[in-house]
């Protein structure tokens, strides 16, 4: 789990990481934008990643059973 300043939410969860293009829509990803961001941030699930890259994190799946709030 992450916190997050986004203020309808508290925190954010991204067992998944990374993205393949499907659609035409994809050309104005976000996501694609903020990869840089993200891997300058320093979390080692995305250094030496391409946002192409997708990895599941399965230790991350099971995050939001422990949280107190829904």
């Amino acid at each position: 789990m992450a916190e997050t300043k986004i203020e309808w939410c508290d925190s954010v969860w991204n067992p998944v990481t990374g993205c393949s293009k499907v659609s035409a829509g994809c050309a104005n990803c976000y996501a694609e934008r903020l990869w840089p961001r993200v891997r300058a941030m320093g979390n080692p699930a995305y250094w030496d990643r391409n946002f192409n890259d997708v990895a599941c994190h399965p230790e991350r799946l099971e995050q939001p059973l422990k949280w107190k709030k829904p």
